[in-house]
């Protein structure tokens, strides 16, 4: 699963992509280096923190719910996903939000 932000319009835009994917859990950001303008353009997505975003575990479970492509058996797959980085200690301690790599894309 990956949410993209995209910096390379006047307007920012946030995408999930991958839906059905619950082996990964990734934020790219699309365009020019600007932590201020993705941390806006996540709003209640979550926050960015260095290298990564800390993703609002309520938020990600209802764009997942709502979204189009998702698939069949999705809510198990997407708790085993959190439950896995909970094993790894990258959900915080009031188990509201997960980490996530953000990698930066210029263009």
């Amino acid at each position: 699963m990956q949410l993209e932000v995209d910096l390379r319009e006047a307007e920012a835009t946030v995408e999930l992509t991958g839906v059905d994917e619950f082996t990964s859990l990734a934020v790219t950001v699309l365009g020019e280096r600007d932590r201020e303008r993705a941390a806006a353009a996540l709003g209640g997505w979550g926050t960015v923190d260095g290298d990564h975003v800390w993703l609002d575990i309520g938020v990600l479970e209802g764009a997942v719910r709502s979204h189009p492509l998702r698939g069949e058996g999705w809510l198990p797959r997407f708790v085993a996903m959190i439950d896995y980085a909970e094993s790894k200690g990258w959900v915080d301690p009031d188990h509201r939000t997960v980490r996530a790599h953000c990698e930066q894309v210029a263009g």
